[in-house]
């Protein structure tokens, strides 16, 4: 097995693996989380961090059997630990992506070889000494977990996605629902009409439009900003401004939600509209038998109707018109309208190589 590896400074330095990394990201098991156009928005967001480079570094490993590439292990690298979530994990080596919004982690392959994985491995630990493997968020069905697992490889539940499955039919799906559930979204929608608020959704792809485009980013800051502010104390308060200002910048100048929306022809965007204002969106990307749901927003003007509740439901339903989608993932997370909308959990991983 042989082994090569490649340091990462710019989206440029990707392009060798270009190729290689689109054959094997057709694997079977392979999310839109491990394509090749998804690790190049997840450099240039690494990139621009100024002070990434300080603390942190980026090294590709590919493992090759003659000429033909079997597996890619994208690496970032913590040479310390901040001790501050804003700014990076604690010292180890960690799959690209950790700290971003990257919900399903993977090493890039069509067919597991746990002898690649074990060289990939090897390297890793020979050229960091010292640094803890740290590998988050796999799928507790994914080939690489159950390899770890059976080695007996130190692993804690790491957080769980919820996703909804295909039913039968709309109807079915419908029925599945609680008794609650199904009465709350009449109600959202009598209000609407008592209310004379107009109500529809648009589905739609990359968004080109950069007003649009301005207008979604702009929400979801806003959405920041108030949950951050709901706090009391000098302390909190403190705490609270230094989010604000975190995560207004990056959602306004590197954001990689906001370059996905615009560039990835995956993209799907659900955009909920009241009259004729956008009321809430969900941005997901499109994989061949599954939707992933990765940003949930909504305008706080219209929280009482539930915009993005009776939106998703609706979006949902709609995805029945497309035979080929077998699931609505809401990926990461655990908020109460997943479960409520029919969310079944799938376990992630993490472990210490």
């Amino acid at each position: 097995m042989q082994i090569t590896k490649y340091e990462i400074k710019s989206e440029q330095d990707l392009s060798p693996l270009k190729n290689s990394w689109q054959q094997l990201e057709k694997g079977p098991e392979m999310t839109a989380f491990q394509t090749f156009k998804w690790q190049e928005l997840l450099t240039r967001e690494w990139l621009g961090w100024k002070l990434h480079p300080l603390y942190s570094r980026v090294v590709v490993y590919v493992a090759s059997e003659g000429k033909k590439p079997v597996m890619i292990f994208p690496a970032i690298i913590y040479k310390f630990s901040t001790k501050t979530r804003w700014f990076g994990a604690q010292k180890g080596v960690y799959l690209m992506g950790q700290g971003s919004y990257s919900d399903y982690m993977n090493v890039i392959f069509e067919t597991f070889s746990p002898a690649a994985f074990e060289a990939i491995a090897a390297e890793i630990k020979k050229d960091f000494p010292g640094f803890r493997l740290i590998l988050s968020s796999i799928r507790h069905d994914a080939s690489l977990s159950a390899y770890l697992s059976g080695k007996g490889v130190p692993r804690r539940d790491f957080e769980v996605s919820l996703t909804v499955r295909r039913a039968e039919s709309p109807e079915a799906y419908a029925a599945s629902l609680s008794k609650n559930t199904r009465a709350h979204l009449r109600k959202d929608l009598n209000k609407m009409e008592r209310d004379g608020i107009s109500y529809r959704i648009e589905v739609m792809g990359m968004v080109k439009d950069q007003a649009l485009l301005k207008k979604l980013v702009d929400l979801h800051v806003q959405r920041i900003l108030i949950k951050n502010t709901r706090t009391k104390g000098l302390l909190h308060i403190l705490s609270a401004e230094v989010k604000k200002a975190y995560r207004k910048y990056r959602d306004l100048n590197n954001n990689i939600v906001a370059m996905s929306m615009n560039e990835y022809d995956r993209s799907v965007v659900i955009l909920v509209w009241m009259n004729d204002e956008v009321a809430g969106y969900q941005y997901g990307l499109r994989e061949k038998h599954a939707i992933r749901l990765l940003q949930t927003c909504f305008n706080g003007k219209y929280a009482k109707y539930s915009p993005l509740f009776r939106g998703v439901y609706d979006f949902i339903v709609q995805t029945y018109d497309d035979p080929a989608i077998e699931e609505v993932d809401f990926l990461r997370g655990s908020e109460e309208f997943k479960y409520t909308l029919g969310g079944q959990e799938v376990q992630l991983y993490e472990f210490d190589v």
